[in-house]
C-alpha cells in the first residue's frame, strides 16, 4: 500500500475510535491488508472521507432478478446509502436473461458510470464481459455470487450462514422430533452461492444429528411458484418428510405450501428459510407456525455495503477478496433485535446488524 493509502487509513480508523469511544490500534502501512480494508468498507462515513477521495457522481447496478424482495430491498438500502454520499444512483434489471445482463453492463460502460455494482445472472457465462470492464478502468463490485474480473464481493459466507440454520434444526429436531431429520432441500444448482447453502445446512444438521437424511433434493429455482410445483412431486413420493429447507424465502415458503396442499400434518413439521429479506418470512416467523428460522441476510444492510465498497473502489483502494456481510439465524424470538415493526412496514436496525458476529 502506498504511503498515502495508509495514512488514509490512518484517520478513518482514528474517526472510527471516537464514534465507538475506544482506542483502536492505528494501521501502519507494512501492517495493512485486507483486513484492514474490510474494516474501512464497513465503516466507511459519507461525512468523513479519507483525505484524497472523491465521490463517484453515478454508480450503476445490473440486477439480475428485481422482481424478487430481496433485490427490491438491497436496492433501497444502496438508493438511501448513495443518497448519504450524494451519489446518482441507477438500477438495470436483467430479469433473469443472461444476454440482458451482460448489456447492462456494457450499456452502463457506454454512459461512462463511475461505478457497477454486478449480481451475475450465471457466474461463468458473465466473466469475460465484467473482465473486459475492470480491465478498462471500471470499478465493479460483484453482489451475492463471485465472477471473475470483480474486484471485490459483498456477499454473506453462503455455507456458514446455512450450517448455522442446519445447527438450530438438528437442535430442534432432536427437541421436538426424536431425532429424526427426514429433508427435503429445495435448491438452486445453477449457482455456487446456493449449492454452498444447501451444503452447509446438510453439514450443519448432521453435526448435531449423524443420522438424519437429505432425502431428495429438487431444483426450485428460487422462485415460489417452481418451488410449489417441484415439492409437490417431492412429497408424493417422500410424504414422511418433516424438515423442509429452501435456499430462499419464496423456495421454503412454496415447499410449506406444497405440504399443507398435499393435507400432510404440519405439526409434525419444521421450515427452514433462508433470507427473511421480506414481510412474508417475518409474518410466517411471527405466526408460530411450522416456519421457525430462517438465515437472515439483511439486505437493506447489505446496500449499504455495496455503495460503501463502490466508493472505495472508485478510489483506487485496494479491496478484500470478499465482504462478508453478516448474518444469522432469524426466529420470533430475536426478530424483534434487529427489525422494529411499524405497521405494514419492519424497518432495520443497522446497528444490531453491524454488531452480528
Amino acid at each position: 500500500m502506498k504511503a498515502k493509502g495508509s495514512w488514509m487509513l490512518i484517520a478513518l480508523v482514528t474517526i472510527i475510535s471516537l464514534m465507538f469511544g475506544q482506542a483502536i490500534t492505528p494501521v501502519t502501512a507494512s501492517a495493512a491488508g485486507p483486513e484492514d480494508a474490510d474494516v474501512l468498507v464497513r465503516l466507511l462515513d459519507p461525512k468523513a472521507l479519507p483525505e484524497g477521495w472523491t465521490v463517484p457522481k453515478t454508480v450503476g447496478h445490473v440486477v439480475n432478478y428485481l422482481m424478487h424482495e430481496w433485490y427490491q430491498n438491497e436496492t433501497k438500502g444502496e438508493m438511501a446509502r448513495a443518497a448519504d454520499f450524494g451519489i446518482e444512483f441507477s438500477l438495470n434489471d436483467a430479469n433473469l436473461d443472461l444476454q440482458k445482463s451482460l448489456a447492462g453492463v456494457d450499456d452502463y460502460l457506454a454512459k461512462g458510470v463511475d461505478a457497477i455494482v454486478f449480481t451475475p445472472v450465471n457466474e461463468e457465462a458473465s466473466a469475460p464481459t465484467i473482465k473486459k470492464a475492470t480491465e478498462a478502468g471500471m470499478p465493479v463490485v460483484c453482489e451475492g455470487s463471485p465472477t471473475e474480473g470483480c474486484l471485490t464481493l459483498v456477499s454473506i459466507d453462503d455455507y456458514q450462514a446455512g450450517y448455522n440454520v442446519g445447527v438450530w434444526a438438528g437442535e430442534y429436531a432432536k427437541a421436538n422430533f426424536g431425532g429424526k431429520a427426514l429433508v427435503l432441500d429445495i435448491g438452486l444448482p445453477a449457482l455456487s452461492t446456493t449449492v454452498a447453502r444447501s451444503n452447509g445446512f446438510a453439514d450443519g444438521l448432521k453435526s448435531v444429528l449423524p443420522d438424519a437424511q437429505i432425502v431428495q433434493s429438487v431444483d426450485g429455482k428460487g422462485l415460489k411458484d417452481e418451488a410449489v410445483k417441484v415439492a409437490a412431486d417431492a412429497l408424493t413420493a417422500n410424504p414422511d418428510v418433516n424438515i423442509i429447507f429452501g435456499i430462499n424465502d419464496d423456495s421454503a415458503l412454496g415447499g410449506l405450501q406444497a405440504f399443507q396442499a398435499a393435507g400432510l400434518d404440519t405439526a409434525n413439521l419444521l421450515v427452514v428459510g433462508f433470507g427473511c429479506e421480506g414481510k412474508a418470512c417475518k409474518s410466517a416467523l411471527m405466526e408460530g407456525g411450522p416456519y421457525k428460522v430462517s438465515a437472515g441476510m439483511f439486505p437493506e444492510y447489505q446496500g449499504r455495503l455495496l455503495i460503501n465498497a463502490a466508493v472505495a473502489a472508485f478510489n483506487g483502494f485496494p479491496m478484500p477478496p470478499h465482504i462478508v456481510a453478516p448474518t444469522t439465524p432469524i426466529t420470533k424470538d430475536n426478530l424483534g433485535t434487529f427489525y422494529t415493526q411499524e405497521g405494514d412496514e419492519w424497518v432495520p436496525n443497522f446497528e444490531a446488524t453491524a454488531a452480528i458476529q
